[in-house]
């Protein structure tokens, strides 16, 4: 239902990977790439400095050499990141995951406009966002165009899980445990081992 792998599942139950909770428009999208563009220009900039200010220091032709390969390696890991950074706004959707780091040092900055969350809250939120009749509608689409049948086996009981929550009128977010009793001990019956 929430298109996630369980290796996915667990990353965010743990707190490891960030899932989009919202949707997210283009525009919003078009914001974010115009940021990180801003960042990306103001990195280059001070790289530049710096890379002057060593020019200015070094009196060997060594040195230069040196300074000029360590601004090529720095220019290239910012290059590479932001690269990164534009495959990873691309392709996001609801349910996209990214990584705790990705979210700490660049989208926790957009929390405003964009909805990242974890753990078991992040899944409920997921769930609850869920229209059941529409999802049938998607996935019975989407089975007219999967060829595998293994993929045709995983739809067909996704599908019938989903008519089954329509016909019982059990909503996905009820399949979530969010208060688990528990006995105190000193009221647990007492079993006596053998």
């Amino acid at each position: 239902m929430l298109n996630l792998s369980s290796n996915e599942i667990d990353k965010i139950l743990s707190f490891v990977k960030y899932v989009l909770v919202q949707d997210i428009t283009e525009d919003t999208k078009k914001k974010i790439k115009e940021k990180i563009k801003e960042d990306y220009e103001k990195r280059m900039e001070e790289l530049k400095v710096l890379y002057k200010e060593e020019l200015e220091k070094a009196d060997d032709k060594k040195k230069q050499k040196d300074t000029d390969r360590l601004f090529q390696e720095n220019k290239d890991d910012i290059d590479k990141e932001m690269n990164r950074l534009k495959s990873i706004i691309a392709d996001l959707n609801i349910g996209s995951t990214i990584l705790e780091s990705d979210y700490r040092n660049i989208f926790c900055q957009f929390a405003d406009i964009i909805t990242f969350q974890s753990g078991p809250e992040a899944l409920l939120k997921m769930l609850q966002n869920i229209n059941v009749q529409k999802e049938i509608k998607r996935r019975i689409k989407q089975y007219t165009q999967v060829k595998s049948e293994d993929q045709r086996k995983k739809v067909i009981n996704l599908i019938k899980l989903l008519i089954n929550l329509h016909v019982s009128d059990v909503k996905p977010e009820n399949m979530v445990i969010r208060k688990l009793p528990v006995i105190p001990p000193d009221l647990r019956p007492v079993v006596q081992l053998e």
